[in-house]
């Protein structure tokens, strides 16, 4: 049986990212007028979708690229005290001795990303594509896939919010949903992915197990 190529979403996903955005948020506020988000509050918005989100911020809209930049800017200040989602590394690793093919698709920033692999000792994508707007993923994907040749109907797109299942889609490709990052398992499983996955562990059951014969 043919293996997959495994393409992940970055924040979220790979990278725990959460915390650190929360704080990066609440900092940028004042200086761009939004409201502040305590924790409570977001766990209450991890049932919703990033405009929801964003919506219910109250983040001047023409403001939000100039927003994302500074974020961006402020996140690579600190991509290296942050850490990969528990128990993800390890599942990486064996993925990658089983022989797939692996890469990258985020809005995060290309020098965030391979800072985070770098200090994380993650070296182990065959590509890693960025883009910087949150919407039009799908394009993202398309465009990646191929420039490295590689066919839609063998990628599983593994991400972590509505965002990414409704990108992957688009884009013709299969979704596996990871329950541990920005959006809730219950928000994610009402978007219908292929694929629902709620620990690192079970990647090796979907994907490993599934080569080897009965």
């Amino acid at each position: 049986m043919k293996k997959d190529v495994l393409v992940f979403d970055f924040d979220g996903t790979i990278a725990d990212t959460f915390q650190a955005i929360l704080h990066i948020s609440n900092r940028l506020s004042k200086q761009f007028k939004y409201k502040m988000l305590d924790p409570d509050e977001a766990e209450f918005l991890k049932d919703k979708t990033l405009k929801e989100t964003i919506d219910h911020l109250r983040v001047p809209i023409l403001q939000l690229p100039a927003i994302l930049f500074k974020a961006r800017n402020e996140l690579h200040k600190e991509i290296e005290s942050v850490q990969p989602i528990n128990g993800l590394k390890e599942i990486l690793i064996q993925l990658k001795a089983f022989g797939f093919e692996m890469g990258i698709i985020s809005s995060n920033s290309r020098k965030n990303v391979r800072r985070f692999l770098k200090s994380n000792n993650l070296d182990l994508f065959d590509f890693i594509s960025t883009s910087s707007k949150l919407w039009g993923k799908n394009r993202c994907i398309k465009k990646t896939l191929k420039m490295n040749s590689i066919n839609n109907q063998d990628v599983v797109y593994i991400g972590d919010e509505i965002r990414d299942i409704v990108a992957a889609k688009k884009a013709g490709v299969r979704v596996a949903a990871v329950t541990w990052g920005y959006n809730s398992s219950k928000a994610l499983k009402e978007q219908s992915p292929d694929y629902v996955v709620n620990n690192p562990r079970e990647l090796i059951d979907l994907f490993v197990d599934a080569l080897i014969p009965a």
